[in-house]
């Protein structure tokens, strides 16, 4: 049975990294990153938020698609109780494809977090404009983003959790991969 595969965490957890090396180990496995498919949607420079939107609607109807063909989808996505209706809609396209729905949310503490977030080298104009709200020395966006994402877990108790605090990505993939097989 194929299943949508949710790498939910904070910004720069390596949800995207772990996504990518989970689709070249198995085939035809679709990789929905909702901020590449963001940036593909013209005027994103001016309203990153639009854009996402969009393509979240563009990513659930890609997901359908491809889970109804018999393969796996992995979205790399932060998704927080201030979402709207996440859940609902990621769920109710597992469901629609007759297939399952998995959320791991992979984790870090926050003296190791704020360490990843700087270490970070964008290589996607995207990406630097994600950075650039992430690092800003005036924003609260960081601890927002860990208090929502905790508020969201908290409602959550059948989501996998995946401590990464002090895991290089192989170890952290080795855990993914045992989670995802316990499912």
């Amino acid at each position: 049975m194929p299943r949508l595969i949710h790498l939910n965490g904070p910004s720069r957890v390596g949800k995207s990294t772990l996504a990518r090396r989970y689709a070249d180990e198995h085939p035809e496995t679709l990789v929905l990153d909702l901020d590449d498919l963001a940036g593909l949607v013209d005027g994103w420079r001016d309203d990153f938020s639009a854009a996402l939107d969009v393509a979240r609607g563009q990513a659930r109807d890609l997901a359908l698609r491809h889970l109804r063909s018999g393969h796996d989808v992995v979205l790399p996505q932060l998704v927080t109780v201030h979402d709207r209706d996440p859940d609902a809609a990621l769920a109710g396209v597992a469901a629609a494809a007759d297939a399952t729905y998995v959320e791991v949310a992979l984790l870090v503490d926050v003296a190791e977090h704020l360490r990843r977030l700087h270490d970070k080298r964008p290589a996607t104009e995207v990406e630097a404009r994600v950075q650039q709200a992430l690092v800003d020395p005036g924003s609260d966006l960081v601890e927002r983003i860990r208090r929502h994402l905790d508020e969201h877990l908290s409602q959550r108790p059948h989501t996998i959790r995946i401590d990464t605090t002090g895991l290089d990505e192989d170890a952290t993939y080795a855990l993914l991969l045992e989670a995802l097989e316990d499912s």
